[in-house]
């Protein structure tokens, strides 16, 4: 079941990418009819800026359990490359204490931003006049989701320290 769990999870952040691969696609098709309006024909929309720069957002924040699922943050390898997979794992189990951090106050500070502009009706004033809770949302939800991969990358730490194996070669004995 558990291991279940861990692939769900997984998915749930391989879907998400597909999502944000999407957002990004229509923010480059939305730049690049800004920029044809704005050059060509002295008319650039109002809410260009205003909905592309909340795509980028959105788009870094919902990729970060994707990307730590794939081992795409930054890490110093000069000398981690060159560890066993056990001291690996426990450098990375140990560092997962300050990613966990990070989560905690992206989602309690996310959070708290986005119930606080529900509570006042904070509205956006730059071309898209929608609701600011509404963009704050993407800090909550990507702190889960990076938190999420955490965890099933601690488990597989944890795996590895304790046995010596990846979970994934652990499933085929």
């Amino acid at each position: 079941m558990m291991k279940g769990i861990l692939k769900g999870i997984q998915r749930l952040n391989e879907t998400i990418m597909w999502i944000t691969g999407t957002i990004i696609f229509i923010m480059a098709i939305l730049l690049f009819y800004a920029i044809i309006m704005r050059y060509f024909f002295e008319k650039p929309p109002a809410w260009s800026f205003d909905l592309t720069s909340w795509f980028t957002g959105l788009s870094a924040f919902l990729a970060g359990g994707y990307a730590l699922a794939q081992g795409a943050h930054v890490r110093v390898d000069i000398f981690y490359e060159r560890f066993s997979l056990r001291i690996r794992s426990f450098i990375d189990a140990l560092t997962s204490v300050f990613m966990f951090l990070i989560v905690f106050v992206l989602i309690w500070k996310g959070m708290e931003q986005v119930l606080a502009n529900y509570e006042t009706n904070a509205m956006a004033s730059t071309g898209l006049n929608v609701p600011i809770w509404l963009k704050w949302v993407m800090v909550p939800i990507g702190g889960i989701l990076l938190g999420l991969q955490g965890i099933v990358h601690l488990i597989k730490d944890i795996y590895a320290v304790i046995t010596g194996k990846t979970l994934e070669e652990g499933e085929s004995n």
